[in-house]
């Protein structure tokens, strides 16, 4: 659920600049809910600060990026509002990554002790996980807070939230599913795990989202939703393949969704410099033939 061993060091400017904004946004707001914790007891700010040693501790912020792309293809103005809602994006993934390392019993995530590992005192793992439990749970929290007070109107926030609901219901099923060895049973299988667990979060929920904040018409939601999908589906069968978890036939597969997404783009009537970003971000998940 994270970058997936992609080439990230090329990225778009407009992506690197999301990334930068992100950052600072969530920063600031993680300061400030450490305050209120902090005023709840002192020792419950320990919550906010193992969330920002994980924020801090690397991604591209791919999901902030695509929900960032979504509003700007559809002419949305840029602002605080929805940097503020693409960082929430960011929360969200932090909730899945480590609630995903507890069922996982992973000790390491981009580099550093996950969360469950570093709360484990004198060897109570449950502890640990009783921890990492919490943590997952106050970023899902504060994920929700964020977009909703991002600062769009409520008829734009009513839209958006109706995806962010939907993506997260796709992600708990996907994950579910991938727990009971669904993605094992062949391609088509494993591609429908794909669109659930990862590619709805990843890709399309954060660009229908960022488009229903910027109103996009029916015509754009469209575009980006063929886009979206099938870049979701190779995003996370990508993953399978690199890891020799996937089913025979995954990896052309993963090449074909790929040229799938590309050939949406052709002729789409999208803001040029987000258009150009998704095109690149989509060509990274391209797999050189076995």
């Amino acid at each position: 659920m994270d970058t997936l061993g992609l080439d990230l060091t090329t990225l778009p400017p407009v992506v690197e600049a999301v990334h930068v904004r992100v950052d600072a946004v969530l920063a600031s707001f993680l300061a400030d809910q450490r305050a209120v914790l902090a005023g709840l007891d002192p020792a419950a700010a320990d919550l906010v600060d193992e969330l920002s040693r994980l924020v801090s501790a690397g991604g591209k912020r791919i999901r902030p990026a695509f929900c960032y792309l979504g509003f700007r293809a559809a002419r949305g103005r840029d602002g605080d509002p929805i940097i503020r809602a693409a960082a929430a994006l960011e929360l969200f993934h932090t909730f899945a990554l480590v609630h995903d390392d507890v069922m996982d019993g992973s000790t390491e995530r981009r580099g550093v002790a996950t969360t469950q590992v570093r709360f484990a005192q004198a060897g109570d793992e449950r502890l640990g996980r009783s921890v990492a439990i919490l943590v997952g749970d106050l970023a899902a929290v504060l994920a929700e807070s964020l977009i909703r007070t991002s600062g769009f109107p409520p008829e734009r926030m009513a839209g958006a939230l109706e995806r962010f609901d939907r993506m997260r219901l796709e992600m708990a099923a996907g994950q579910y599913l991938d727990l009971e060895g669904v993605a094992r049973l062949g391609v088509d299988a494993a591609l429908h795990v794909a669109e659930l667990k990862t590619g709805s979060y990843t890709i399309e929920g954060p660009l229908l989202i960022g488009a229903a904040l910027a109103g996009a018409s029916s015509e754009v939601e469209e575009t980006l939703l063929a886009y979206g999908r099938p870049a979701g589906e190779a995003f996370q069968l990508r993953d399978d393949v690199l890891d020799g978890e996937a089913a025979p036939g995954a990896r052309g597969r993963v090449n074909e969704l790929v040229e799938s997404s590309i050939r949406v783009l052709e002729g789409a009537r999208l803001e040029p410099v987000a258009l150009a970003a998704m095109r690149s971000l989509v060509r990274l998940l391209r797999l050189p033939e076995a």
